[in-house]
């Protein structure tokens, strides 16, 4: 059984821990880039489109793996704040029923809450030992790094403090982040269509660059002075292909879920395919 402090230190250690995990893995996968593109340079520097994929690759070496931690951690609070509210509401339920509340989160102990039951065995833990609900629930919130969990311990802690009784207090704020988790939903869904137009206006776009570039593009005649300029077009219009892509899906990760980190897996998308049909096209 670990005391306050060690407790303590346990979290500080583990947050930075994760801090150092990423680090790492940036650092490798930067390396590994580089060594992918050195290689590409050193072989392929006289094919457009090998040196133009390998290049691609090098770069989402570099970008994917980081990025691709960060999103899970997003995701990761994005399942803890959608399975919280359930919990404190059945922390409620328990409680009317005629339970303390060291009784009623021990009851919960092996309830399913997704990512978030891990939490919920250590609360019950700390609450058996004898360490205050309310700082119990702040320890949970530090542990989460969620904004939205954080600002909402904070108000259930105010709220106690303030004469509420437990249940009430509870049972409010439980029924207030349903209500916000519903208005998520429906936001999502209501931008379900924008979303869809950003792909289509995006794949229009790129269609664009594709036919200027294979048919309106030859037709003009360049003096020998533009050639130079002439022969760096394509990478001009891959380069704005890649460019409206990232911010194209950053755009739609915004609007659909209301986080630019949600528009990473569309940046990403959008951008390989982007740089992927100019290559091979042109």
């Amino acid at each position: 059984m670990m005391t306050l402090k060690e407790q303590i230190y346990e979290m500080v250690r583990e947050k930075h821990s994760k801090r150092v995990d990423i680090v790492v893995i940036s650092m490798l996968s930067t390396l590994a880039g580089l060594v992918i593109e050195s290689m590409n340079v050193q072989f392929f520097i006289g094919s457009n489109q090998i040196f133009a994929m390998i290049s691609l690759v090098a770069v989402l070496v570099v970008l994917v793996p980081p990025l691709s931690v960060k999103y899970s951690r997003f995701s990761m609070t994005k399942n803890l704040e959608e399975a919280f509210p359930r919990f404190l509401s059945d922390i409620t339920s328990n409680i009317k029923s005629g339970m303390t509340l060291p009784q009623a989160v021990r009851a919960l102990e092996y309830n399913s809450y997704g990512l978030l039951s891990k939490h919920v065995r250590k609360i019950a833990a700390k609450t058996s030992w004898g360490i205050p609900f309310d700082k119990v629930l702040l320890s949970f919130a530090n542990e989460s790094e969620s904004v939205n969990l954080k600002r909402t311990v904070r108000s259930i802690i105010e709220a106690h403090k303030s004469g509420g009784a437990m249940s009430s207090v509870l049972e409010a704020v439980a029924d207030s982040l349903y209500e916000l988790e519903t208005i998520k939903k429906e936001r999502t869904s209501s931008v379900y269509s924008q979303m869809l137009n950003g792909y289509m206006i995006y794949f229009i776009f790129l269609g664009v660059m594709v036919g200027m570039s294979r048919f309106l593009l030859p037709t003009f005649t360049f003096s020998d002075t533009n050639v130079t300029f002439s022969e760096s077009l394509p990478n001009i219009f891959r380069s704005i292909v890649v460019i409206q892509g990232v911010f194209a899906g950053l755009t739609i990760g915004k609007m659909s879920e209301g986080r630019i980190i949600a528009g990473i897996k569309h940046a990403m998308v959008l951008a390989v395919i982007g740089f992927s049909a100019i290559v091979l096209i042109l």
